[in-house]
């Protein structure tokens, strides 16, 4: 509406239909005003029709400030203050004193009245149609006018004869109606107007409705849009037109959507200023399934924001192929560190998440094109959240990282999902878009980096997928959901069954025996591959691609199931279109008998061990022989047995806090002795045949528990919530030694044949516990005491003669093969029968005496991505920390400033301070402070 503004165009984009939702009296209202407000529960997402009473949910929007202020109501609770009068057939009033009830200061200038309301709980949630928030302008003091009939831009099916344009003002006027150009009434000394119009033989198109109005010393305008429209011209789009945006050249775009049932739509953008118009109503496939629009004379290389508006209700959606969309709650919380130069978010114009086109998009240049995928039976895969890895939360951080990872020995990276989901900060499976990439971890250009990256030090990437279920703000919930909003979705959806078929959904399911559905994720799977050069996928809750509804019985639901074999043969088969190699994960727990024909499949599947692994290192009774997959009868090594994962509680956590204390020389509570169990565990997990799993930090002995909150107590609620990133536990000396025994171990598992061998026995059921493989090349004893007190037990050597302790570096000559070994609590040993290289256990540091006494080190040294300069201060002082040549001279500062009391850590990535990469060699790292300086040497070696 026009406030005193000189004559513009302008339509309401909230309410673009029907009746208002929301309407104050008097109509221009301002701040200082009593005012009667009339909610009609009927209107917008009609959540509350019939229901009695209804509670106001209500705020301000304050010039100058973002979001709601002055909140009232108390959520969920019966608060009278907000409490509205039933006025019958579902309307409900209440009158306020605006100023008094929002508790209005002198220099607030309210722009509008916000809106939700609520049943007396708050389970039930009256919004605008689209399920957004409802917002109803103020007016000031002076002239004011607007077009009160109809209310926003109106689409008309049926030719009116007597359709109604009405004015008002707030005080006496000449105001003037017309359509287009023609004056259709007008009058003197009035506050309203109206006109009949007949549109009766007018061509189908746009028509201009326009007010003037003028008091006598001020004109005013307001002005809205009619358009009365035919049935969709039913024409094909070009051959090769495919769902979502279609690029024909740097200035064309065909745009087509998906929307079986659907009588008509808009395309709105920025190409069109976000108005409907005929020239953007979409034409109609001969199919009658889908909508298109060609878009022409586009500017080359320039973003465009843009939205489907469906049908006679307010149902804006963005483009599910989109590879770019911006969320208008979110974004604001992105910093241009992590995505540079994001394009806004069209505030005022539209409501809901819009899509971005680009034409002219400039293609990523891949570095590695011939990567050559480690042989599934021996992954070593690295599972981790973004989010909770780095304090920067990108992609480009975790490129920062690949040189400990590489270091640590795994040959594969599992990201949790990075599709875009709802809200931020999230573990990612609650996705809305599958095509474009989560920006709060960046670019999808810094993605493909950090894959090619990975593929550079023969890392693979494996990408952790969704497709179980989605969430509301995917508009193929959206679509086919009761009036368009949140809620159960119809029986017209061509995608999610009504009601989930099994136990554990969250979200809405998806129905696996639609097409619409198996085209939908077998064109994503596609453009995962094509596009990002991905590895392979963990499908995440697989066990319920289940179509057998198995609601409330989950031994059902984990029982034999044909048809769920049948869908994920289906997907196979699919994916070895474009990439016959790609390791494809399910996480199943189903029944043996069904994960067994998966796994003779080609299939991998998660192999929880959790608990039992915990058991032992605990000091309690456990047995691991679910970790091995010929336990299982299976055929193929495809069980990735793990210790934990992102879903489980942390072993180190569990070993403080519950642990055996039996033996008080040897308490399982007690930081070194759990670490030095978690070695045992690694030592009896990652050798066995088959792929592996490590979740973040495992490796250094990660102690928070899964249910860790920010506030520093354990919660179930936090169980996804952010959790604290301790990269300094690197500098404690027995995690830096658990990293160094996990490095040591994987080097077997990768680099010597012999753990790819099938011969081999895992005896694993008492405290003492044997792995022994016997192959071509080398034979392998690994024997443990997860027991709290000694055991003696018979390694189980395959031969007599000599044996290497691998990690002692020492040899044994044993011709007695029943010769029982003593093993202290806690203890393993790792025997091969052909000498190996001896692990570098020790720190690595390189310590310098600082300021009275206090070490400073760095890690790793030599290094060749990066290193890690740590050093304590014991009081707040000057300090300089620069980085020198051989010869003296400074070529970067690392600090320079007051450094506060305790411990630090500085990076440095072997750059000067112009960023440029220094040559290999030693530099010297300098600081100076009040209280000493020191010098430390470091090598680069890249």
């Amino acid at each position: 509406m026009m406030k005193n503004l000189l004559f513009t165009i302008s339509f309401t984009l909230v309410a673009l239909f029907s009746l208002a939702q929301v309407t104050l009296n008097p109509f221009f209202a301002t701040q200082n005003d009593v005012v009667t407000i009339t909610f009609n529960a009927t209107q917008g997402n009609g959540a509350l029709t019939g229901v009695v009473p209804v509670y106001m949910h209500t705020g301000v929007i304050l010039q100058g400030q973002n979001g709601w202020q002055n909140v009232q109501g108390n959520w969920g609770t019966a608060d009278n203050n907000v409490l509205m009068t039933p006025m019958g057939n579902n309307v409900h009033q209440k009158t306020i004193d605006i100023s008094q009830f929002y508790n209005l200061q002198g220099s607030d200038v309210v722009l509008q009245l916000a809106f939700v309301f609520r049943n007396a709980g708050g389970t039930v949630v009256g919004r605008a149609a689209d399920d957004s928030d409802i917002f109803v302008d103020l007016y000031n003091t002076d002239f004011s006018g607007a077009i009160t009939a109809p209310l926003g831009t109106q689409i008309l099916l049926n030719i009116p004869t007597n359709f109604l344009l009405e004015a008002q003002t707030n005080t006496a006027a000449s105001i003037s109606l017309y359509k287009n150009d023609d004056l259709l009434a007008t009058g003197n000394d009035i506050a309203s107007l109206s006109a009949s119009i007949d549109f009766t033989g007018e061509p189908l198109g746009q028509y201009w409705l326009w007010m003037e109005a003028n008091d006598g010393t001020e004109t005013i305008y307001d002005s809205t849009y009619v358009i009365l429209q035919g049935a969709p011209l039913v024409q094909d789009p070009p051959n090769g037109t495919i769902d979502g945006i279609n690029y024909l050249d740097d200035n064309t775009v065909i745009l087509q959507i998906f929307a079986p049932f659907k009588n008509f739509v808009y395309v709105l953008g920025d190409f069109n200023n976000w108005e409907f118009h005929p020239e953007y109503f979409a034409k109609k496939t001969l199919s009658g399934d889908r909508f298109w629009v060609q878009l022409n004379n586009l500017t080359v290389g320039e973003e465009y924001r843009f939205q489907y508006s469906i049908d006679l209700v307010d149902m804006r959606v963005a483009d599910i192929y989109s590879e770019k969309i911006l969320d208008p709650w979110n974004d604001q919380w992105i910093s241009s560190e992590t995505y540079p130069n994001l394009i806004s978010y069209p505030n005022g114009l539209t409501t809901q998440i819009v899509s971005v086109l680009q034409t002219a998009q400039q293609p990523y240049d891949w570095q590695v094109t011939n990567f050559q995928r480690p042989p599934k039976e021996r992954l070593i895969v690295y599972e981790l959240l973004v989010r909770d890895f780095t304090e920067q939360h990108s992609f480009q951080s975790l490129i920062d990282t690949l040189g400990y990872l590489e270091r640590l020995g795994v040959n594969a990276i599992q990201l949790m999902p990075v599709q875009e989901f709802e809200g931020n900060e999230s573990w990612g499976y609650n996705p809305m878009f599958y095509f474009a990439i989560d920006k709060y971890y960046g670019t999808k250009d810094d993605l493909k980096k950090f894959i090619d990256e990975c593929h550079s030090r023969g890392i693979a990437v494996i990408l952790d997928v969704v497709f179980n279920h989605s969430f509301g703000q995917n508009p193929q919930v959206r679509m086919y959901s009761q009036n368009g909003a949140a809620g159960p979705v119809t029986a017209q959806s061509p995608y999610f069954n009504i009601v989930a078929t099994h136990p554990f959904n969250v979200g809405y399911d998806y129905n696996h025996n639609s097409l619409a559905t198996q085209a939908f994720m077998k064109r994503n799977m596609h453009f995962l591959v094509e596009e990002f050069k991905f590895d392979g996928f963990r499908f995440d809750l697989s066990k319920g691609f289940t179509q057998n509804n198995t609601l409330g019985n989950v031994g059902a639901w984990s029982a034999y199931d044909q048809n769920r074999i049948n869908h994920w043969t289906r997907i196979k088969n699919e994916i070895s279109e474009v990439d016959p190699s790609a390791y494809l994960i399910l996480e199943h727990f189903a029944a043996n008998n069904e994960e067994t024909v998966l796994a003779n499949n080609g299939f991998l599947l998660w192999g929880n061990m959790n608990h039992e692994f915990n058991e032992a290192t605990m000091g309690y009774t456990s047995n691991l022989n679910w970790a091995n997959y010929q336990a299982r009868g299976w055929n193929q090594p495809n069980l990735v047995s793990y210790a934990e994962s992102h879903d489980e509680e942390r072993l180190m956590y569990k070993n403080i806090q519950f642990g055996s204390q039996s033996n008080p020389n040897h308490n399982t509570r007690q930081i070194p002795v759990a670490l030095s169990r978690m070695e045992a565990s690694a030592a009896m997990n990652i050798p066995l045949l088959g792929p592996k799993m490590i979740w973040q930090f495992g490796e250094l002995g990660y102690d928070y528990s899964i249910n860790h909150c920010p506030d520093g107590t354990v919660n179930e609620d936090c169980r996804t919530a952010n959790k604290p990133i301790r990269w300094d536990y690197y500098y404690h000396a027995e995690r830096q030694r658990l990293y160094k025994v996990y490095s040591a171990i994987n080097k077997l598992k990768r680099d010597y044949p012999a753990f790819g061998s099938t011969d081999y026995n895992y005896d694993v059921a008492g405290f003492g516990k044997r792995l022994i493989i016997e192959h071509t090349t080398m034979d392998v004893v690994i024997i443990a005491n997860f027991s709290v007190n000694p055991i003696s037990m018979v390694p189980g050597f395959t031969h007599p003669g000599t044996w290497y302790d691998y990690f002692a570096g020492e040899s044994i000559i044993e011709n007695n093969l029943s010769n029982p070994f003593l093993l202290q609590p806690g203890e393993y040993r790792i025997y091969t029968d052909v000498e190996l290289e001896t692990p570098d256990l020790s720190l690595g540091i390189e310590e310098a005496a600082f300021g009275g006494g206090v070490l400073i080190n760095a890690y790793p040294n030599p290094f060749y991505d990066f290193t890690q300069v740590s050093y304590s201060i014991e009081s707040a002082q000057k300090l300089q920390v620069r980085v020198l040549d051989m010869q003296g001279r400074t070529l970067d500062m690392l600090y320079n400033g007051i450094q506060t009391p305790g411990n630090h850590m500085l990076h440095w990535a072997g750059t000067d301070q112009s960023g440029a990469k220094l040559a290999n060699g030693i530099y010297l790292i300098q600081f100076v402070s009040d209280s000493g300086s020191a010098v430390s040497k470091i090598m680069l070696q890249r």
